[in-house]
């Protein structure tokens, strides 16, 4: 039996909102705010051309935290990131794999030792985040209900553990919306 552990209590909550435009060979980026949407604290800015690149950008700072570089938008998916560690002083990389069922989408991250499980279950808007070996909740996202078209796509990402850095969830919400998550949401 595969028992699934979830914290009730999230450490930290943010409100991601997705650009309202995008500009030629760019594709969407998203504005990190707080979880009352008050202050933005980091901007994910997406481009592409010959292969997808994301850049994760500290807003207070203008500092560039983490980018992200691949392929992920078509049916080809190649993904590796790298996040910079202020303790060690020195960039960190790791990678997504996506590994495709009729029923779900999976994608792993491997990062500093740590291996991560994100599950997109058909039908679904909420996206689960899990440590792949202890099968403990991570991180939870899900598109919000927009009843006006025109008005942008946001979600709501709950963090529950720090094993790993914000920006690898940031990084999979990205992927998941650029890969459809929030289309058919009304």
């Amino acid at each position: 039996m595969i028992k699934c552990i979830e914290s009730k209590k999230a450490n930290r909550t943010y409100v991601v909102v997705r650009n309202a435009t995008k500009h030629r060979h760019e594709l969407f980026g998203f504005r990190i705010f707080d979880s009352k949407e008050k202050t933005c604290l980091y901007r994910l800015r997406a481009s592409s051309r010959d292969i997808d690149t994301v850049i994760l950008v500290d807003n207070p700072t203008k500092n560039m935290v983490a980018n992200l570089e691949g392929i992920w938008i078509d049916s080809t998916f190649n993904v590796t990131l790298s996040v910079y560690d202020y303790k060690l002083n020195k960039w960190i990389d790791g990678v997504i794999q996506r590994t495709s069922h009729f029923w779900a989408n999976d994608y792993t991250v491997e990062y500093n030792n740590e291996q991560l499980i994100a599950k997109w279950k058909l039908f679904s808007t909420k996206i689960k985040v899990y440590h792949k070996k202890q099968n403990e909740l991570l991180a939870q996202f899900r598109p919000r209900t927009r009843l006006l078209l025109w008005r942008p796509v946001k979600y709501d990402l709950k963090i529950y553990s720090n094993k790993v850095p914000d920006a690898i969830y940031f990084f999979l919400l990205l992927i998941f919306d650029h890969r459809g998550l929030a289309d058919n949401i009304q």
